[in-house]
């Protein structure tokens, strides 16, 4: 016996109940000087250590742009596999351009 799946939809007004919540309507919180401090001691480390990401992962770059290089020779003189054993070899004009800089997210 097949089943049906029933569709529940929310009607909601324009904008969502979220969007009518403004930001004067919210009480303000205040919060004691130790905590502030607290939070930018905390702020300033992280930023710090962030810093000290980018800085390493900047300095990798060189490597990166050999590790593209390799694998394009590598793809077009050993190819990829398609299926099984078959592989494809990739010609040079379907290679893109190497960047100058490979930007890393994380």
């Amino acid at each position: 016996m097949p089943t049906s799946k029933k569709v529940v939809r929310r009607t909601t007004a324009k904008g969502g109940a979220r969007a009518r919540r403004t930001r004067a309507s919210a009480p303000l919180l205040q919060r004691p000087a130790e905590v502030e401090r607290w939070i930018q001691k905390e702020v300033q480390q992280q930023e710090r250590i962030y810093r000290n990401i980018v800085r390493e992962m900047n300095a990798l770059n060189d490597r990166r742009i050999k590790w593209v290089k390799e694998f394009y020779q590598r793809i077009q003189t050993r190819g990829f596999s398609v299926h099984a054993g078959l592989r494809r070899k990739v010609a040079a004009d379907e290679i893109p351009r190497v960047p100058k800089r490979i930007r890393v997210v994380f």
